[in-house]
């Protein structure tokens, strides 16, 4: 089955949440008005609400609980199975008794990021999608030797890269990617890549993936 985006969407046509997991492009928050309209309609002028709706080689499957629709666009003719179940039942799960976290001024606070984390990766194995293992700089060495003036670690990365390197390897906390750490320091992300790799090989820092650290790389929407 080739799932190309899900969505969670309220009863007023808002995206509770979204997933893209292709390269269709779908405004969440314009789509999720449509569809919600479309689904009312459905059932205000034919009494029932269809399951299905193809659009050329698209098909849209959903089921509506509680007030609120769950969608999953598939490949036309794909059975969804269990999808859309699975799909309501984690949500259920994580946010039943905390929708409101999903509101707009509480959407970004930590308790609901924590919350939507959790689920986008139930989510993830729901769809049967594996995140891109991206890697992650891990700092080895600790911090006050980095800075001690007479540290042969900090007289090597001085001696080759300068003082960029020494903050380069303190940021190296397994939560930023290479390209956070150029961002925050304003260093080209080449720089970056060469100072790490090097610190790699003298064993200042390893490297994992960031699914391995408990990070996601994902695009999936979280309205504000």
């Amino acid at each position: 089955m080739v799932v190309h985006a899900v969505w969670v969407i309220d009863t007023s046509g808002i995206p509770l949440y979204h997933k893209a997991y292709s390269p269709l492009e779908f405004d969440p928050t314009l789509f999720s008005s449509f569809f919600s309209s479309l689904v009312h309609f459905q059932s205000e002028m034919m009494g029932r609400q269809l399951q299905d709706i193809t659009f050329e080689d698209l098909s849209f499957s959903y089921i509506v609980d509680t007030g609120l629709v769950f969608l999953a666009c598939v490949k036309k003719d794909a059975s969804t199975g269990k999808l859309l179940e699975s799909l309501r039942d984690v949500f259920f799960q994580y946010f039943k008794d905390d929708l409101i976290l999903l509101s707009s001024l509480l959407r970004t606070s930590p308790r609901a990021r924590e919350l939507l984390r959790d689920f986008e990766l139930e989510v993830d194995k729901v769809v049967g999608f594996a995140p891109q293992k991206e890697p992650l700089p891990v700092r080895i060495t600790a911090v006050p030797r980095l800075l001690h003036k007479d540290s042969p670690i900090r007289q090597d990365l001085l001696r080759r890269f300068g003082m960029n390197s020494i903050l380069v390897v303190i940021l190296s906390d397994g939560k930023h990617r290479n390209a956070d750490i150029a961002e925050a320091l304003d260093l080209p992300a080449q720089e970056v890549e060469e100072i790490v790799s090097h610190a790699q090989r003298r064993g200042y820092l390893k490297v994992v993936s960031a699914y391995d650290s408990d990070e996601v790389n994902s695009e999936s929407y979280f309205p504000d």
